[in-house]
């Protein structure tokens, strides 16, 4: 029996108890009471631990499964064999009628009441009060329901009554010892790791009828690489690409979200034994629906696909026959045929002429065949035979589980051209998944190709690998060590590559100079430069403050306070290092530079034209100016800086010559200004005393004074005026 990680269990657990949620209480009492059997009716709060408890016994969730009916019985052994908790309902019936249940939703409904089955809703579906009605509701035959797989792996070993369609091999049709031939396990891990590096690369997107693009199904259909045959391929197949990734999604490789299919992590079960991984896959393969091996993509949704029953009762059809025994796939397809309530009614007309022979042989072959799952002994002048591998019964009927293959570490050739050489004799599943966060693949064939390229590299650091961690991987698999030339453009990628850092807390030290910081590197006691001023150590924790010597702490999360005066210049900005805080560096750096040399403590910036325009062009206005200046100062912009910033935006300047008529007092000066007569001729009041005239002008100015005796003298400026700079 497959061990289920804690992990999976407490997942499905964690479904089943908001499933819960969504029961009417009269409906969850019911299912309570007929699973726990309790002498006194359990509280209502207690309801669900008191059913999670007994699910979680596996005596009573034994006994619970011998006290079934059959045919709910064979329902969780199918669901149980198949190792996938959830199934659509219509798939489950077809399953039970193949077998000789043809009951339609009794047995469905039978578990569910029971509470050994449980429906699949959404978290805003509306309240369920009556399973028949949740049944109408969800759509009937493709509503879903699942079993928590601790409780479906109790009843694997229910008898299924299929029948033994085995066959001895006759002496004639192999004169000499025939050889079987097993394959490695490898090819659909590749190919699923391929769709998944081209996923991430570019997702893909589907239809709402959860069809692809005719975009996406171009880019995989024409895949060279997706679509070369297996290097042992028995059988061809239409669309790979398609299959992969709709299997991969199946899997957990790729996650649909709005419509979009993405790249997801790599699951814990892709590690150094092939076994979990492949069990993975049997699970995620009796989910497909959009894929036939005879007619390829096939996204049809009118009804109910036959593609998942049928492939599971074929391999389930071997299982039940002696472990030495061989059975041809015409005997399974023949069995279906006169079973299956749907296969003969979608199977295209030439396959249905020999009774989709056809069909279940490039699934044995093409399918199940590269999974490790079959065996196949090749016919000279016929079918080929197959059988389960010890893997196919170790899932199938609970045999033991396959003993790993032996291990060969260095299985890697790094060539100084960047490529590699991956030989899938020391190939695992957590190599597979490592290599392809990182590097190309190019060749999937005995020995594998893969190229290092620049993007591919950017997306594994930004996956959270290392660069370390890259040239750890490709030495600790490496025949050899990675090339000089090799890991130096590693190392020139990663360069280039920009990275965020996310510290949850972090203990931020600020030195008084540059140069203290530097020091403060050199012997280890930061790692982390923030500024040229501010580091912090690689995990974001406290340093050895023993070798530091402290002035002061600062509170970084505190309100930002004034602590910058501008001098009379206008220009230059003189920091309060006492009130300062983290951020105002890096605000004042965007308009303004540092002034050097000035000594330890002493912290000054500049406001330039350059400066300015820097902060301009990185998206700053003069009104978000304005606002720093009014928090951080106190004052509003100084005009200097607005002259800068306005400069290139005003009309242009004139220069007019003028005249300086100059008062011997104020107060001669304010009845110059006041009488009309002299009034309007003066152009411009320059000050208590003086005033500005035109040349023009001063024949007039000079008539109208001297009506009042004023004389107004001549002087060499008279003959060389000032000139006053105006806006127009």
């Amino acid at each position: 029996m497959t061990v289920m990680s804690p992990s999976l269990r407490d997942t499905w657990i964690d479904r089943a108890s908001a499933t819960l949620e969504r029961y009417a209480e009269p409906l969850l009492r019911g299912v309570v009471t007929r699973l726990v059997k309790a002498r006194m009716p359990p509280p209502t709060e207690e309801l669900t631990d008191r059913l999670f408890a007994t699910l979680s016994n596996p005596p009573v969730v034994d006994r619970r499964i011998r006290e079934l009916p059959e045919a709910p019985r064979k329902l969780l052994a199918l669901i149980g064999l198949s190792h996938r908790p959830d199934w659509k309902v219509g798939h489950l019936i077809t399953l039970l009628a193949s077998i000789g249940h043809a009951e339609g939703f009794g047995p469905i409904l039978h578990l569910l009441q029971t509470g050994l089955l449980f429906p699949q809703v959404a978290p805003d579906a509306p309240e369920i009060t009556d399973f028949e009605a949740w049944l109408g509701s969800a759509g009937m035959l493709h509503a879903k329901v699942f079993a928590l797989p601790q409780v479906a792996g109790r009843a694997r070993g229910e008898p299924l009554g299929l029948p033994d369609l085995s066959q001895p091999l006759s002496d004639d049709a192999f004169p000499s010892s025939p050889v079987p031939r097993f394959a490695d396990g490898l090819d659909w891990p590749l190919r699923l790791a391929l769709v998944w590096q081209q996923v991430l690369t570019m997702p893909m997107r589907l239809t709402q009828a959860n069809t692809l693009f005719k975009r996406d199904l171009g880019r995989l259909q024409a895949d060279e690489v997706l679509t070369t045959p297996a290097a042992d391929q028995l059988a061809p197949l239409p669309d790979l690409g398609v299959l992969a990734v709709f299997w991969a999604h199946a899997t957990g490789l790729l996650t649909l979200k709005d419509g979009e299919l993405t790249a997801a992590p790599f699951p814990a079960s892709w590690g150094t034994n092939l076994t979990p991984t492949l069990t993975e896959l049997w699970a995620g393969l009796t989910a497909l629906e959009s894929w036939d091996p005879l007619i390829g993509y096939d996204p049809s949704e009118e009804s109910l696909s036959a593609t998942p029953s049928a492939f599971f009762l074929a391999l389930l059809l071997m299982s039940h026959s002696a472990e030495d025994q061989w059975v041809t796939p015409a005997a399974i397809a023949d069995w279906l045929w006169e079973h299956h309530p749907s296969w003969s009614g979608t199977i295209p007309t030439a396959a249905a002429a020999e009774r989709g022979h056809s069909g279940i042989e490039a699934f044995l072959l093409g399918v199940a065949y590269p999974l490790q799952l079959i065996e196949v002994l090749p016919c000279p002048d016929a079918s080929p035979l197959v059988r389960l591998t010890e893997l196919g019964w170790h899932l199938l009927r609970g045999g033991p589980a396959p003993t790993p293959a032996p291990a060969f570490p260095q299985t890697l050739l790094v060539q100084p051209n960047a490529e590699i050489l991956a030989y899938r004799q020391g190939l695992t599943p957590e190599l597979i998944g490592r290599l392809s966060r990182f590097a190309h693949w190019k060749i999937l064939g005995p020995a594998c190709t893969l190229e290092l390229t620049a993007d591919h590299t950017y997306y594994g650091l930004e996956s959270g690998l290392t660069l370390a961690g890259i040239i750890q991987t490709l030495n600790q698999h490496g025949m050899k060590p990675v090339p000089a030339a090799v890991a130096d453009l590693l190392q020139r990628w990663a360069n280039k590559r920009e990275r965020i850092s996310v510290f949850g807390s972090a203990t931020l030290v600020e030195f008084q100079t540059p140069a203290d910081l530097e020091a403060a590197i050199a012997r280890g006691i930061v790692s982390i430069r923030v500024t040229d001023r501010i580091g912090l150590t690689d995990d974001g924790r406290e340093p050895d403050f023993k070798q530091l010597r402290l002035i002061g702490n600062r509170d970084y999360e505190a309100k930002p306070q004034q602590c910058v005066s501008v001098e009379d210049d206008g220009l230059t900005l003189l920091i309060d290092s006492a009130l300062a805080d983290l951020l105002l560096e890096a605000e004042i750096v965007r308009f303004a530079d540092p002034i050097p040399g000035d000594p330890p403590g002493l912290r000054r910036f500049l406001l330039t034209p350059e400066s300015l325009s820097r902060a301009q062009a990185e998206g700053m206005s003069q009104d978000d100016l304005e606002a720093w200046f009014s928090a951080r100062a106190g004052c509003p912009l100084p005009p200097a800086a607005r002259l800068f910033l306005q400069g290139r935006t005003l009309h242009p300047w004139q220069s007019t010559p003028l005249l300086v008529v100059q008062a011997p007092s104020e107060e001669m000066g304010n009845g110059l200004y006041q009488w009309p007569a002299t009034r309007q001729w003066i152009t411009q009041r320059l000050g208590p005393t003086a005033f500005a005239i035109a040349p023009e002008q001063l024949p007039q100015l000079q008539a109208a004074l001297a009506e009042i005796g004023v004389t107004v003298t001549h002087s060499e400026a008279e003959h060389h005026p000032d000139r006053l700079i105006t806006s127009r």
